[in-house]
């Protein structure tokens, strides 16, 4: 008892789980024991579990909106990030493996950077994928986790100049009718089925040593352009923040649709029930039974 205990006390995990499930236990079985005395455990038990359906469709509506501007609250999926598919020294085209950068083959207007959409320093998207980007050009810290499986060609971010960024995809569409994107706005707002893939490449290059003099500012270091530049190829991915709220809530919903549902026959059916009974089932209303005809007699 005493070792069970001790395992409890250590694993946060357990503990937790175990806290839970006596929450539950406590909260949803007090109210299903309330009901169960009064209406039975059949009905005791769709009563209980309607309740608490609905109540997670309504929360999960509300974890679905969230406040407006902030996204969703509550069970959060994993949030969009940049991830990075490549780091390329030297030709990126000549050594990329990422379809986006590459193209069709024999048609050079499909290549990089063709079709590619220049970025200056300072836009959205480029600041947005500049620090994925830096995560993956020099080693993480002491004890944090590496966000690319890609060597780090650099040590730091001083040893390196943005020199370039491109843009492409991110136009999101209804669907693709034989090659015909077909798109669906409404008050400048498109909707879509899916997300297309957004891709950013970065280009930097390797940073002069820097020499500063006695006295004077310090001067911003400059690019080598004697050496080969380095691309990093990143793809947007969306994430899923609101797909547990999504499939909690439509779980829930079908749940409370299948015992409304039950509920609702079970009342129809003491409906039909009770006015068969009142009809004549039992015998003609009061209780009255007509006598017996006897034979005829003489006025």
């Amino acid at each position: 008892m005493a070792a069970a205990l001790a395992v409890l006390t250590w694993d946060p995990q357990l503990r937790g789980s175990l806290i839970v499930l006596l929450a539950v236990v406590i909260l949803c079985g007090s109210v299903y024991l309330l009901l169960a005395t009064n209406l039975g455990a059949k009905v005791g038990l769709l009563l209980a579990v309607a309740g608490l359906s609905g109540w997670l469709v309504l929360l999960n509506i509300i974890w679905l909106i969230g406040p407006l501007g902030t996204g969703p609250i509550g069970y959060k999926g994993v949030a969009a990030q940049w991830v990075p598919k490549e780091i390329v020294t030297g030709d990126l085209l000549a050594h990329s493996g990422v379809k986006a950068v590459t193209g069709t083959p024999g048609k050079p207007s499909t290549q990089f950077p063709n079709g590619w959409k220049y970025l200056p320093v300072g836009t959205s998207l480029e600041e947005s994928a500049a620090p994925a980007a830096d995560a993956a050009l020099i080693p993480p810290a002491a004890g944090t986790p590496a966000t690319s499986s890609f060597a780090p060609p650099f040590t730091t971010t001083q040893d390196y100049v943005d020199v370039a960024a491109y843009g492409k995809g991110g136009h999101n569409y209804l669907f693709n009718f034989f090659g015909y994107k077909v798109y669906w706005r409404i008050r400048g707002h498109y909707y879509y089925i899916k997300h297309q893939p957004t891709y950013v490449v970065i280009r930097v290059s390797p940073s002069l040593a820097s020499v500063t003099l006695a006295g004077a500012a310090a001067t911003l270091p400059a690019a080598d352009v004697t050496k080969p530049m380095t691309s990093v190829v990143l793809e947007r991915n969306v994430g899923s923040l609101r797909l547990p709220p999504v499939l909690i809530g439509t779980a829930a919903f079908i749940v409370f649709a299948l015992t409304i549902e039950k509920l609702h026959s079970r009342d129809k059916e003491i409906a039909r029930r009770k006015a068969g009974e009142g009809s004549g089932g039992a015998g003609p209303p009061g209780g009255a039974r007509p006598e017996p005809a006897g034979e005829l007699q003489p006025a």
